[in-house]
């Protein structure tokens, strides 16, 4: 049994001229900054149905809102670098 569908395009890695238009036509960083999140995700659904040239790239713009939104909210979290470097140097801690 064979069936007429198309096969589903590979995804494309987003792009950055992608990316600057969506931000200032579909959506704005103002407009972004004041939507609830909920929101905004609908939206982008909306947004990758509508336009699905910007399909790799409205998850950048979620992803960049969520972690700006957790750094502006004021809450701790650890960040770990790669080195194990002690937190202090060793003049310190004799004082």
């Amino acid at each position: 049994m064979h069936l007429n569908t198309d096969p589903q395009a590979p995804a494309r890695r987003p792009c950055l001229r992608d990316l600057a238009r969506l931000t200032t036509t579909l959506l704005p960083p103002a407009l972004v900054m004041l939507t609830p999140l909920e929101e905004l995700e609908r939206r982008c659904q909306e947004i990758d149905l509508t336009h699905p040239e910007y399909r790799e790239e409205t998850p950048l713009v979620r992803a960049y809102e969520r972690r700006r939104r957790t750094q502006l909210s004021g809450a701790l979290r650890l960040v770990r670098t790669g080195t194990a470097a002690p937190a202090f140097s060793e003049s310190a801690t004799r004082a």
